[in-house]
């Protein structure tokens, strides 16, 4: 007796069918998002027509032709020749334009010509015509069509189409095998193959929307977030182990087992063809049935779990234990003495220990400054400049919370900044109920939502680096104080004595001068060199680095100077002769640049000489503007070869009465505020502009001034050294 069932698919021919539902689900989805893009809207009905012709190809039962039997078959062959045009036709502008290919009507006329013929010839000669059909279109149209297109492809089409390319070597391959099934008699091997080729016909719109997606083409936003992939895959692995076992178990029966009974009695097990019916009998074929049965099961089991092991560390699910990450920070919290270290220690380990995207550490000192703001996972320049305009908003806001809060409490401008950056969370950190920093937190790498014991982690954190933190401020506090000591009981006696203490008295001449350091003491220095009524060296010099040995290797520079100008030389011979000196004794990795000018009130003439050192700012009375004069030369003690001395050039200028001469050093131009921005020489140009009128005081004073009030809230990174001179 034979019973039909009321429904039955092979599993080939419904992932076949799926296929082309996914096809024409991809088509539909690009062309419809964006119609008014050439490109989406070729791409999009060549999946539909192609999945079409997929969905309904493999499963053609129709004995008789009818009417609609007869507009199926058009709409099929159609939609496969047709649809592969429309595909190869995308490619000139997907997934890049390519405007040397777009002209060539000739092309297209190729193509959808040989189009028409395939479909012809599968109208003509039906089953035998319609395999003629998918070979010529296979080889004519994309093996053909990808040879002459490789012509017209520029550098960045190939790098966006490689994984295209790839993907479209498929597409042969798939019809090849699909046109090899009407000479193949074996139904299972001919499903097995329509199974194989739908997986393989899957590859390619996937392989689209992947290109779509990791290069935002077409102005869409593809891209699966790791949890839903996660979801997926998970979901994905289970059916298929699951489908394996299963059709395992359907195949057991079937496999041929020994058929030899065991008969157990009480005193012994008896293995053979035993027929007794007082005794218990069991089949040997069952017993073995069931431990492969057993053991298949345990070894599924095995394999699911080693597969999910693998997809949740690929996607960043593996537990971490919450005791090992404590002691792993307690250790980083140990070593780092440093505010800096300390900072990137912290930031560091968290995003490893939590799996984090990103982290942002910041230090507090007072509860007024952000003294330190470290970074990991991204640049984090930006954020760092933002933090230290807004460190007082900051500190603020954070203040209000004492435990772990969302970044959306935050005021409107920090919050849209922190978003911006892809933080989440703010564990503020505090010692003795006052705020000493502040963890930031962005999202797990996993992009799932944080748990209770990751904010209870967090938590815990910010207890045990309160201390760390602590010990680091004052860690920093006595390193301070010390360096502050040693140099104030070394250098700065040495520092306020090689400075000039008055200013000579040149008729004709207004001079004054002043020097800024940095630190307790400095590199920079300044001296005039005077020897008569009418003449004035005046020497302005920068020694490279600061602190106790730029100010050492000042003095001494100063000494030689002054030694140098008994034998009256002119600044071109100053500088050559103090530069050998020079280079005897001074380390490689030091150097000092050097303005000189020799002052004549008789003659009315300024004798320039510069070793490096910035230009001489000239304010012309005579034609009211600010004139920079550099002439050649190089800093002393890089070379005593004599290229020193070939490329140090003088400059003679004639001054008049109303001439101002400004010298200064890089601490003034290159003076920061809280932006970061620098004073600048314009700035410097503009205010010597404004206050040529004052005395050589005045304009010494202003200038200073100036370069402080720019410089409000910030440190001040360099020595600070103004001379005028000004022509009365």
């Amino acid at each position: 007796h034979v019973t039909l069932a009321n429904f039955g698919i092979t599993i080939g021919t419904l992932i076949f069918v799926l296929t082309g539902f996914f096809y024409m689900a991809t088509g539909a989805f690009i062309a419809l998002k964006r119609p008014k893009i050439k490109a989406a809207r070729l791409l999009g009905y060549a999946f539909f027509l192609v999945g079409f012709f997929l969905s309904v190809i493999v499963d053609n039962r129709a004995t008789s032709i009818n009417a609609f039997q007869f507009v199926r078959g058009f709409f099929t062959v159609n939609g496969m020749c047709f649809g592969f045009a429309l595909w190869l036709h995308s490619r000139i502008y997907f997934p890049k334009e390519l405007p040397s290919a777009t002209g060539k009507k000739w092309l297209l006329r190729i193509l959808y010509g040989t189009a028409v013929f395939a479909a012809l010839l599968a109208a003509l000669f039906r089953n035998t015509g319609f395999v003629i059909a998918v070979i010529v279109v296979i080889l004519l149209l994309i093996v053909g069509f990808f040879i002459v297109l490789r012509r017209y492809a520029t550098a960045d089409y190939k790098k966006l189409s490689r994984i295209l390319r790839l993907s479209g070597y498929v597409m042969p391959l798939a019809f090849t095998l699909l046109s090899a099934l009407s000479f193949i008699n074996s139904p299972t091997l001919q499903q097995n193959i329509v199974g194989i080729v739908g997986l393989l016909l899957f590859v390619i719109p996937v392989s689209h929307l992947y290109v779509i997606g990791r290069y935002r083409l077409l102005d869409l936003n593809l891209r699966v977030r790791r949890n839903v992939q996660y979801s997926i895959l998970t979901a994905v692995w289970a059916i298929v182990v699951y489908y394996i076992l299963v059709s395992i178990f359907f195949k057991l029966p079937s496999l041929n087992f020994p058929s030899t009974n065991i008969v157990f009695t009480g005193a012994s097990i008896e293995i053979g063809n035993v027929e007794n019916s007082g005794l218990q009998v069991v089949s040997l074929e069952k017993v073995l049935l069931m431990i492969f049965a057993i053991v298949v099961t345990y070894g599924f089991v095995y394999v699911r779990r080693a597969g999910q092991k693998f997809i949740d560390w690929k996607y960043f699910r593996t537990r971490y234990d919450y005791r090992r990450a404590s002691s792993e920070l307690a250790e980083v919290l140990a070593t780092k003495l440093d505010l800096v270290e300390l900072a990137q220690g912290i930031a560091e380990k968290l995003a490893q220990l939590m799996q984090l995207k990103r982290t942002g550490v910041l230090f507090f000192r007072s509860e007024q400054t952000c003294c330190c703001e470290e970074a990991y996972g991204f640049d984090g320049s930006e954020w760092r400049e933002f933090c230290i305009v807004k460190e007082h908003e900051l500190q603020n806001a954070i203040r209000g919370f004492s435990a772990e809060f969302r970044v959306d409490y935050l005021p409107p401008v920090i919050r849209e900044n922190f978003l911006q950056q892809g933080f989440q969370y703010i564990v503020p950190v505090r010692s003795k109920e006052k705020l000493i920093g502040a963890f930031l937190v962005g999202e797990k790498l996993s992009e799932t939502t944080f748990s209770e014991e990751d904010l209870s982690f967090l938590a815990t954190a910010s207890r045990q680096a309160s201390v760390s933190i602590e010990n680091a401020f004052l860690y920093e506090e006595l390193a301070e104080k010390e360096r502050m000591k040693q140099e104030l009981e070394i250098a700065r006696r040495i520092q306020l004595e090689s400075l000039p203490q008055s200013v000579p008295r040149i008729k004709g001449l207004d001079i004054a001068g002043n020097s800024l350091p940095a630190l307790e003491v400095g590199g920079d220095f300044f001296d005039y060199l005077n020897g008569s009524p009418h003449k004035v060296t005046v020497i302005v010099g920068d020694v490279s680095g600061k602190g106790t040995s730029a100010a050492l290797y000042m003095s001494k520079v100063q000494g030689i100077f002054r030694s140098l100008h008994a034998f009256k030389l002119s600044p071109h011979e100053l500088m050559v002769r103090a530069n050998g000196l020079l280079c005897r004794d001074l380390e490689k990795s030091s150097f000092i640049t050097v303005l000189g000018a020799e002052f004549n009130t008789l003659t009315k003439r300024l004798v320039i000489a510069r070793a490096g050192h910035l230009p001489l700012f000239f304010y012309s009375a005579k034609e009211k503007r600010v004139e920079k004069i550099t002439p050649r030369g190089l800093g002393l003690g890089l070379n005593d070869k004599g290229v020193f001395s070939y490329e140090l050039k003088e400059k003679k200028i004639r001054c008049t009465r109303g001439d101002v001469f400004l010298f200064v050093t890089d601490g003034i131009t290159e003076a920061m505020n809280v932006k970061n921005e620098e004073f600048g020489e314009e700035r410097l140009t503009g205010l010597l502009k404004q206050s040529h009128t004052a005395s050589a005081n005045e304009i010494r004073d202003s200038v200073m001034k100036e370069v402080k009030q720019f410089a409000a809230g910030a440190y001040q990174h360099d020595d600070q050294t103004v001379v005028v001179v000004k022509a009365v």
